[in-house]
């Protein structure tokens, strides 16, 4: 049986968290997760992928997860509240073997799912310590050219609150934020043509006119520990940048690091 190396934790935890995405706008899609742990099941025992099998998968990944205090310890201390790991993926697997995966049933093990997923996440995280580890890696960006109906789609198709902006800076380029708070503030104070006018702006032109502010953020490097990004941070997303100030590798919030 094969163990993870660190670069292949980092895989597989950027695949959970994908699939759990997904799962969660979808409460049916509970399947997306369970491909990833045959994916990562398989890779574990050096065999070729075989769905609908997760039982013979169980004891690798149970491995993996038990390097998480989440997937045994916390749920002995705690029964009433967290189920154990192996408990969760023995509901997740037999839930998989059963006919009946829509309405209420599919929904239910979605559930399960995401809670298997999340415990197997941290496990897979918990010899990483930098910022490159917890990133959400080529995040999606704003422009000064996009016209604020987009940005407002944008961040509601994707739950965001805060979207980066690349804006000219004294002969140069800085990265900032445009929150949610801001454009909410420019839109709901008018109605009727207006409204339409301003969703029309682009953000550039609603900088401009002051109609709308960005924030500044903190520019991280991709390498900084994360005890260190933690220190004095106001709870803003951190922009995560190469050398380059124009490439932006990645966004890190709070939520990243739980």
């Amino acid at each position: 049986m094969r163990r993870l190396n660190h670069q292949q934790k980092l895989y597989f935890r950027n695949e959970l968290r994908d699939a759990r995405a997904v799962a969660l706008q979808d409460a049916e899609a509970f399947d997306e997760i369970v491909h990833v742990l045959e994916r990562m099941g398989a890779f574990l025992r050096g065999v070729k992928k075989d769905f609908g099998n997760l039982g013979k998968f169980r004891d690798p990944i149970n491995t993996e997860a038990r390097q998480s205090p989440l997937a045994e310890q916390i749920s002995s201390k705690l029964p009433d509240v967290h189920l154990s790991f192996s408990d969760l993926y023995e509901l997740v697997r037999d839930g998989r073997n059963k006919a009946m995966h829509d309405g209420s049933f599919a929904r239910h093990l979605t559930f399960r799912a995401v809670e298997l997923s999340i415990i197997l996440e941290h496990a897979l995280m918990t010899d990483s310590n930098r910022a490159k580890h917890f990133m959400v890696e080529n995040p999606i960006c704003a422009a000064l050219w996009q016209p604020l109906s987009f940005i407002r789609q944008s961040m509601l198709k994707n739950s965001f609150s805060y979207l980066p902006v690349l804006v000219p800076q004294n002969d140069k380029q800085r990265w900032q934020l445009i929150s949610d708070l801001s454009v909410a503030q420019y839109l709901q104070t008018v109605r009727g043509e207006n409204l339409t006018k301003r969703l029309t702006q682009t953000l550039g032109e609603a900088i401009e006119t002051k109609g709308i502010e960005l924030s500044k953020t903190r520019i991280c490097k991709p390498d900084d520990l994360v005890v260190d990004v933690l220190k004095s941070w106001n709870g803003m997303p951190v922009l995560i940048q190469s050398r380059h100030p124009d490439d932006l590798l990645g966004i890190l919030t709070p939520f990243d690091l739980l």
